[in-house]
């Protein structure tokens, strides 16, 4: 969601696979392998930690790339020993959808404060790069109070 000429911010969750989104954000019956085309349409970004995106194989990844929409973000943990060869072969398949810049991730637990949350939003967009909102604890509510909190002021 574009702020200005070059900030955008992103609402989006660590992970798209949790059990208390099946029959209320995931349609009953929807297929696992669905679930990440279904979910970018929803949200512009996910989190995802080093374990859960250093041991895909790169067809899955690649898989990935083509079931998510150009404006979708994959927000990457990085691996606490440095980059291996295999992430960076990993990451070079996530190209598409990573940002070349480093953005800043603000997480997100609970019900969020939405004055507060603004003020703060108001002070990033003055600075470069993407500001990435996560959900912790993979509240949709909240999330979606925050997606209409960033359409509200301009996104």
């Amino acid at each position: 969601m574009e702020k200005s000429t070059n900030h955008q911010f992103y609402i989006g969750s660590a992970g798209w696979e949790h059990p208390q989104w099946e029959g209320c954000f995931y349609p009953d019956g929807m297929p696992p392998e669905w679930r990440l085309t279904f979910y970018n349409t929803a949200f512009p970004c996910v989190y995802l930690a080093y374990e859960e995106w250093s041991g895909r194989d790169l067809q899955t990844l690649s898989a990935w790339v083509e079931d998510t929409l150009e404006r979708f973000r994959f927000v990457l943990e990085s691996n606490p020993a440095g980059l291996s060869d295999g992430d960076k072969a990993r990451l070079e398949v996530l190209a598409p959808r990573i940002d070349p810049v480093d953005g800043q991730v603000v997480w997100l637990e609970g019900k969020p404060d939405l004055k507060r949350l603004a003020g703060e939003l108001n002070r990033l967009a003055g600075r470069t790069g993407p500001v990435y909102l996560i959900s912790r604890d993979h509240d949709l509510d909240a999330m979606n109070q925050v997606k209409i909190l960033l359409e509200i002021m301009g996104g």
